[in-house]
Protein backbone atom coordinates (compact mmCIF):
# COMPACT_ATOMS: atom_id res chain seq x y z
CA UNK A 1 0.00 0.00 0.00
CA UNK A 2 1.39 3.40 -0.98
CA UNK A 3 1.41 5.68 2.05
CA UNK A 4 3.20 8.55 0.33
CA UNK A 5 1.16 11.71 0.94
CA UNK A 6 -0.43 13.13 -2.18
CA UNK A 7 0.66 16.54 -3.34
CA UNK A 8 -1.88 19.29 -2.71
CA UNK A 9 -4.25 19.77 -5.62
CA UNK A 10 -4.45 23.32 -6.91
CA UNK A 11 -8.18 24.00 -6.99
CA UNK A 12 -7.89 27.77 -6.93
CA UNK A 13 -10.21 29.21 -9.59
CA UNK A 14 -8.56 30.48 -12.74
CA UNK A 15 -8.70 34.18 -13.56
CA UNK A 16 -11.33 33.58 -16.26
CA UNK A 17 -13.49 31.76 -13.71
CA UNK A 18 -13.16 34.65 -11.25
CA UNK A 19 -14.14 37.14 -13.96
CA UNK A 20 -17.28 35.12 -14.68
CA UNK A 21 -18.11 34.90 -10.97
CA UNK A 22 -17.64 38.66 -10.61
CA UNK A 23 -19.82 39.31 -13.66
CA UNK A 24 -22.60 37.05 -12.36
CA UNK A 25 -22.47 38.67 -8.91
CA UNK A 26 -22.65 42.24 -10.24
CA UNK A 27 -25.32 41.34 -12.79
CA UNK A 28 -27.42 39.77 -10.03
CA UNK A 29 -27.07 42.95 -7.95
CA UNK A 30 -28.30 44.99 -10.93
CA UNK A 31 -31.20 42.70 -11.77
CA UNK A 32 -32.40 42.54 -8.16
CA UNK A 33 -32.14 46.31 -7.82
CA UNK A 34 -29.42 46.36 -5.16
CA UNK A 35 -27.46 48.58 -7.55
CA UNK A 36 -29.81 51.12 -9.12
CA UNK A 37 -29.94 52.43 -12.71
CA UNK A 38 -27.58 55.41 -13.03
CA UNK A 39 -25.65 54.46 -9.89
CA UNK A 40 -21.85 54.50 -10.08
CA UNK A 41 -20.12 51.17 -9.44
CA UNK A 42 -16.87 51.51 -7.54
CA UNK A 43 -14.18 49.23 -8.92
CA UNK A 44 -12.12 49.19 -5.73
CA UNK A 45 -15.12 48.66 -3.45
CA UNK A 46 -16.56 45.82 -5.54
CA UNK A 47 -13.17 44.12 -5.83
CA UNK A 48 -12.81 44.23 -2.05
CA UNK A 49 -16.37 42.98 -1.47
CA UNK A 50 -15.97 40.04 -3.88
CA UNK A 51 -12.41 39.25 -2.84
CA UNK A 52 -11.02 39.54 -6.37
CA UNK A 53 -8.57 41.81 -8.15
CA UNK A 54 -9.49 45.15 -9.71
CA UNK A 55 -8.48 43.70 -13.07
CA UNK A 56 -11.11 40.99 -12.62
CA UNK A 57 -13.77 43.62 -11.84
CA UNK A 58 -12.72 45.67 -14.90
CA UNK A 59 -13.29 42.62 -17.08
CA UNK A 60 -16.70 42.09 -15.49
CA UNK A 61 -17.54 45.77 -16.14
CA UNK A 62 -16.53 45.40 -19.79
CA UNK A 63 -18.82 42.41 -20.18
CA UNK A 64 -21.70 44.26 -18.50
CA UNK A 65 -21.16 47.17 -20.89
CA UNK A 66 -21.17 44.80 -23.86
CA UNK A 67 -24.52 43.45 -22.63
CA UNK A 68 -25.91 46.97 -22.36
CA UNK A 69 -26.23 46.80 -18.58
CA UNK A 70 -23.50 49.33 -17.80
CA UNK A 71 -21.92 52.43 -19.33
CA UNK A 72 -18.43 53.89 -19.01
CA UNK A 73 -17.92 57.65 -18.90
CA UNK A 74 -14.40 59.17 -18.93
CA UNK A 75 -13.43 60.58 -15.53
CA UNK A 76 -16.76 59.41 -14.07
CA UNK A 77 -16.28 55.66 -14.02
CA UNK A 78 -18.78 52.89 -14.68
CA UNK A 79 -22.50 53.26 -14.02
CA UNK A 80 -25.51 50.99 -14.29
CA UNK A 81 -27.19 51.83 -17.60
CA UNK A 82 -30.07 54.31 -17.42
CA UNK A 83 -32.19 53.66 -20.50
CA UNK A 84 -34.84 55.82 -22.16
CA UNK A 85 -38.25 54.84 -23.53
CA UNK A 86 -36.88 55.46 -27.03
CA UNK A 87 -34.15 52.92 -26.29
CA UNK A 88 -36.78 50.49 -25.02
CA UNK A 89 -38.78 50.86 -28.23
CA UNK A 90 -35.65 50.20 -30.30
CA UNK A 91 -34.86 47.07 -28.28
CA UNK A 92 -38.30 45.66 -29.04
CA UNK A 93 -38.10 46.61 -32.73
CA UNK A 94 -34.78 44.78 -33.04
CA UNK A 95 -36.16 41.84 -31.10
CA UNK A 96 -39.19 41.64 -33.41
CA UNK A 97 -36.98 41.58 -36.51
CA UNK A 98 -34.47 39.02 -35.26
CA UNK A 99 -36.92 36.81 -33.40
CA UNK A 100 -39.14 36.74 -36.47
CA UNK A 101 -36.25 35.27 -38.42
CA UNK A 102 -35.62 32.77 -35.62
CA UNK A 103 -39.26 31.62 -35.76
CA UNK A 104 -39.03 31.26 -39.53
CA UNK A 105 -36.03 28.95 -39.15
CA UNK A 106 -37.52 27.09 -36.20
CA UNK A 107 -40.63 26.12 -38.17
CA UNK A 108 -38.61 23.68 -40.26
CA UNK A 109 -36.36 22.47 -37.44
CA UNK A 110 -38.34 22.33 -34.19
CA UNK A 111 -38.88 18.87 -32.71
CA UNK A 112 -42.23 17.46 -31.55
CA UNK A 113 -40.76 17.38 -28.04
CA UNK A 114 -40.05 21.12 -28.11
CA UNK A 115 -43.53 21.85 -29.46
CA UNK A 116 -44.95 19.87 -26.55
CA UNK A 117 -42.82 21.83 -24.07
CA UNK A 118 -44.19 25.08 -25.51
CA UNK A 119 -47.72 23.74 -25.24
CA UNK A 120 -47.14 22.85 -21.57
CA UNK A 121 -45.79 26.33 -20.85
CA UNK A 122 -48.72 28.05 -22.54
CA UNK A 123 -51.10 28.18 -19.52
CA UNK A 124 -48.23 29.33 -17.30
CA UNK A 125 -47.74 32.46 -19.43
CA UNK A 126 -51.07 33.81 -18.18
CA UNK A 127 -50.85 35.80 -14.94
CA UNK A 128 -53.27 35.05 -12.13
CA UNK A 129 -54.39 37.11 -9.17
CA UNK A 130 -51.71 35.99 -6.73
CA UNK A 131 -48.72 38.18 -5.73
CA UNK A 132 -45.82 37.98 -8.20
CA UNK A 133 -48.06 36.24 -10.74
CA UNK A 134 -47.09 38.73 -13.46
CA UNK A 135 -43.39 38.04 -12.84
CA UNK A 136 -44.04 34.30 -12.97
CA UNK A 137 -45.94 34.69 -16.23
CA UNK A 138 -43.07 36.77 -17.63
CA UNK A 139 -40.59 34.02 -16.71
CA UNK A 140 -42.76 31.39 -18.42
CA UNK A 141 -43.04 33.70 -21.44
CA UNK A 142 -39.27 33.90 -21.69
CA UNK A 143 -38.93 30.11 -21.51
CA UNK A 144 -41.67 29.76 -24.14
CA UNK A 145 -39.93 32.02 -26.65
CA UNK A 146 -36.49 30.62 -26.02
CA UNK A 147 -37.52 27.06 -26.83
CA UNK A 148 -38.30 28.26 -30.35
CA UNK A 149 -35.25 30.54 -30.58
CA UNK A 150 -32.91 27.66 -29.74
CA UNK A 151 -34.79 25.41 -32.15
CA UNK A 152 -33.85 27.83 -34.95
CA UNK A 153 -30.34 26.39 -34.81
CA UNK A 154 -28.78 29.83 -35.30
CA UNK A 155 -26.09 30.48 -32.71
CA UNK A 156 -25.60 34.07 -33.90
CA UNK A 157 -29.30 34.92 -33.68
CA UNK A 158 -29.47 33.39 -30.20
CA UNK A 159 -26.43 35.38 -29.03
CA UNK A 160 -27.82 38.72 -30.21
CA UNK A 161 -31.31 37.96 -28.91
CA UNK A 162 -29.88 37.03 -25.52
CA UNK A 163 -28.38 40.52 -25.31
CA UNK A 164 -31.73 42.11 -26.22
CA UNK A 165 -33.52 40.07 -23.54
CA UNK A 166 -30.85 41.20 -21.03
CA UNK A 167 -31.68 44.81 -21.93
CA UNK A 168 -35.36 44.09 -21.34
CA UNK A 169 -34.44 42.97 -17.82
CA UNK A 170 -32.58 46.27 -17.34
CA UNK A 171 -35.75 48.16 -18.22
CA UNK A 172 -37.67 46.20 -15.61
CA UNK A 173 -35.31 47.76 -13.07
CA UNK A 174 -35.48 51.29 -14.44
CA UNK A 175 -39.26 51.16 -14.82
CA UNK A 176 -40.60 49.02 -11.95
CA UNK A 177 -44.16 49.74 -13.14
CA UNK A 178 -43.69 47.19 -15.93
CA UNK A 179 -44.96 44.60 -13.44
CA UNK A 180 -48.29 46.41 -13.43
CA UNK A 181 -48.83 45.69 -17.11
CA UNK A 182 -50.54 42.35 -17.62
CA UNK A 183 -50.78 41.56 -21.33
CA UNK A 184 -50.55 37.83 -20.74
CA UNK A 185 -54.20 37.15 -21.56
CA UNK A 186 -53.71 38.67 -25.02
CA UNK A 187 -50.44 36.75 -25.34
CA UNK A 188 -52.23 33.45 -24.74
CA UNK A 189 -54.09 33.58 -28.06
CA UNK A 190 -51.04 34.64 -30.09
CA UNK A 191 -48.83 32.08 -28.36
CA UNK A 192 -51.32 29.37 -29.27
CA UNK A 193 -51.31 30.53 -32.89
CA UNK A 194 -47.51 30.53 -32.88
CA UNK A 195 -47.41 26.92 -31.67
CA UNK A 196 -49.81 25.92 -34.46
CA UNK A 197 -47.69 27.66 -37.12
CA UNK A 198 -44.48 26.07 -35.87
CA UNK A 199 -46.08 22.64 -35.70
CA UNK A 200 -47.37 23.06 -39.26
CA UNK A 201 -43.90 24.07 -40.47
CA UNK A 202 -45.20 27.45 -41.69
CA UNK A 203 -42.20 29.70 -41.08
CA UNK A 204 -43.69 32.79 -42.71
CA UNK A 205 -46.82 32.56 -40.56
CA UNK A 206 -44.79 31.92 -37.40
CA UNK A 207 -42.64 34.98 -38.07
CA UNK A 208 -45.70 37.14 -38.75
CA UNK A 209 -47.49 36.06 -35.56
CA UNK A 210 -44.39 36.61 -33.43
CA UNK A 211 -43.72 40.05 -34.92
CA UNK A 212 -47.31 41.16 -34.34
CA UNK A 213 -47.13 39.81 -30.79
CA UNK A 214 -43.96 41.77 -29.94
CA UNK A 215 -45.19 44.94 -31.66
CA UNK A 216 -48.42 44.87 -29.68
CA UNK A 217 -46.51 44.26 -26.45
CA UNK A 218 -44.27 47.32 -26.83
CA UNK A 219 -47.18 49.55 -27.81
CA UNK A 220 -49.09 48.62 -24.64
CA UNK A 221 -45.99 48.79 -22.44
CA UNK A 222 -44.78 52.22 -23.60
CA UNK A 223 -48.29 53.71 -23.39
CA UNK A 224 -48.50 52.50 -19.79
CA UNK A 225 -45.04 53.77 -18.84
CA UNK A 226 -45.69 57.21 -20.33
CA UNK A 227 -48.70 57.52 -18.05
CA UNK A 228 -46.54 56.63 -15.03
CA UNK A 229 -43.55 58.88 -15.80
Amino acid sequence: MNTTPKKPTNVKPKHADLASIAYDSIREAIITGRIKPGERMGQVEIARELGVSERTVREAFARLAAKGLATHEPFKGVKVAALSLDDLHEVYVMRALLEGRAMELAASRISPEDVQKMRELLPLTVAGNLPDSVKQAQAANRDFHWIAIRASGSRILATILEQLWELMFAYDLLYPNTDEVDISKNDFTQHGELIAALEAGDGQKAAQINTEHITKTIQILIAHLKEKT
